[in-house]
């Protein structure tokens, strides 16, 4: 590994995302007097579609996975950050907690250096921006391209999104797109997916289902890896170049979405189901799952998160079901249960829609 991070904590903390300008100019102030104190602080923009987002922190290594993540914007007084990040450690009393204000597009996070989180809410203030403003949407899924044509995978933490997305790129012609998140506009009928970010932070013990990936984890920066076995955390990450998946040929950064996938992982419900657009808005909105291992929360109990998308800042349930029901109208839908089959049963499932996608 080139690097390996242990962060405290190790997981995302507790939010407000509805503070007040007033809180908000608190902490603010509370983070510039803290980086204050020593000149080793770090300030960097981001372009995440077309968002400039700043990170402002005393933490080398939220700095450091950063950079390593996003596409860059210079930095100069004439382009001025859309949105703001603050992430400071090292704050007497204070418990570790985030907290976003809407009206200034600012995030503030105090005693945490989990990079999982500040990643999320980049994308966060992203997807505010550019869903108010722009109608550009925002999913919580991969993306891969076989034969021109995208689909996309939707998906609770734990269910496999990772590892079925990676299994297209096996299929002939498949290039992989995107692996957490992808920027939807709806043009002439089209669901059109860009991608949100040069490198993919992914969970290393995907090595279990793809053993070469070790190799290319031993050549990356990595996070919370315990005793330098990829899979004795269940979060352990890393940031990984998408390119040295396949090759730069096997990479895109542009799609045609033209079939979704939704992922559940029970022992009741039926191994794939086609669903109309109706069915699938449905099931999203509700956003039903069980929690697995690498998610928040009690392992086995039932949570509910719509639209699978816990990174969100801003929630407008209707824009969402707007935006799904046209996603949905131009792209067909089914939901797999790899609670049911195995992974290779499963993979063939999608690989067949695919073959069937015209």
């Amino acid at each position: 590994m080139l690097s390996n991070c242990f962060t405290d904590p190790k997981r995302r903390v507790g939010s407000d995302k509805n503070i007040s300008i007033e809180k908000r100019d608190e902490l603010v102030e509370l983070a510039e007097t803290k980086f204050s104190e020593n000149f080793q602080t770090y300030r960097w923009n981001a372009n995440i579609n077309g968002a400039i987002v700043q990170l402002n922190t005393n933490s080398f290594h939220l700095n450091d996975f950063w950079v390593e993540n996003w596409f860059a914007s210079p930095r100069t007084s004439t382009i001025l950050p859309h949105g703001l990040i603050y992430a400071v450690v090292g704050i007497k009393d204070h418990e570790p907690y985030s907290y976003y204000n809407h009206d200034t597009k600012t995030a503030i996070f105090v005693n945490t250096d989990y990079y999982g989180q500040c990643k999320c809410w980049a994308l966060g203030i992203a997807a505010d921006i550019m869903e108010n403003q722009h109608d550009i949407h925002s999913i919580h899924g991969s993306c891969a391209v076989v034969d021109g044509n995208g689909v996309v995978i939707i998906a609770p933490t734990g269910t496999g999104k990772t590892t079925h997305t990676f299994g297209i790129l096996e299929v002939p012609k498949a290039k992989i797109h995107s692996d957490d998140w992808i920027y939807v506009q709806n043009i002439d009928g089209l669901s059109m997916a860009d991608v949100s970010e040069r490198k993919f932070y992914v969970r290393t013990d995907i090595v279990r289902s793809f053993p070469q990936f070790k190799e290319l984890f031993n050549k990356s920066k990595c996070e919370n890896v315990e005793n330098n076995d990829f899979t004795s955390f269940g979060n352990s990450r890393a940031i990984l170049n998408p390119e040295w998946v396949g090759g730069y040929d096997k990479f895109v950064d542009k799609a045609v979405i033209k079939s979704v996938i939704l992922l559940r992982r029970d022992r009741e419900s039926p191994p794939e189901v086609r669903l109309d657009t109706d069915e699938a808005v449905s099931i999203l909105d509700e956003g039903k799952y069980q929690i697995l291992s690498g998610a928040e929360g009690e392992l086995g109990s039932l949570a509910y998160e719509p639209f699978y998308n816990p990174y969100l800042l801003v929630f407008r349930r209707n824009v969402q079901r707007k935006f799904f029901t046209e996603l949905f109208n131009s792209t067909s839908c089914h939901i797999l249960n790899t609670g049911v089959e195995t992974v290779e049963k499963t993979q063939n499932r999608i690989r067949q829609i695919i073959k069937e996608v015209k």
